[in-house]
């Protein structure tokens, strides 16, 4: 398939906005306008349905990996990166909300599963732990990003169980992640960040 279809296609299907849709559908409320204005799972909580939030982050995460999936089965590497990529884009920049949208968090943890399963579930066992017992999100979700990198690096440079397609992949999805964190940062530089217990 042609590079530039399948970015299009990633974007589109990373476009598709879960937490506004459901949080509209179910509490009449518009994210865009409500909390820190996110559609992600975070923002979702706020409004008091954890079920909704959970949810939203399961079919965000879903919207990641199986689009990652359709597209490594049927595309030559490291294409197929290229979709996944623009697919994170698509949910933080939703072409629906005028280019608004979530942080990118769950679409990522869904794409890891796919292009690296054990690193995945390590990265978001300790987002967990984090989300749990530090109760900032977005110091979990970046870790999450963070800790991905780490254990790519190191499966590339001493295993070489690691691509290194997979490896500048997992580079990039935490720049980008650092910056639709980056008023968090400023945040947690600050000392005023909010205690949340999960990330869209």
């Amino acid at each position: 398939m042609n590079l530039p279809i399948m970015c299009l296609i990633g974007y589109l299907v990373g476009s598709i906005p879960t937490g506004f849709l459901l949080t509209k559908l179910f509490s009449g409320i518009d994210l865009r306008n409500f909390g820190s204005n996110s559609t992600g799972a975070t923002n979702v909580l706020r409004t008091g349905d954890k079920k909704l939030a959970l949810l939203t982050m399961l079919m965000d995460v879903l919207k990641g990996a199986i689009l990652t999936l359709s597209f490594k089965l049927f595309s030559h590497d490291p294409y197929y990166l290229f979709s996944s990529f623009f697919c994170i884009i698509g949910h933080a920049y939703s072409i629906w909300l005028l280019f608004k949208g979530g942080k990118g968090v769950a679409t990522s943890a869904g794409i890891f599963l796919v292009i690296s399963p054990a690193f995945a579930i390590i990265s978001i066992t300790i987002w967990a732990i984090l989300a749990k017992f530090v109760k900032v999100s977005s110091i979990a979700s970046i870790s999450l990003s963070f800790s991905f990198v780490i254990m790519c690096s190191y499966g590339f440079m001493f295993h070489q169980n690691t691509s290194f397609d997979i490896f500048l992949f997992s580079i990039v999805c935490l720049g980008f992640l650092l910056l639709t964190h980056s008023k968090n940062i400023k945040r947690i530089i600050r000392g005023s960040e909010h205690e949340t217990s999960v990330n869209g």
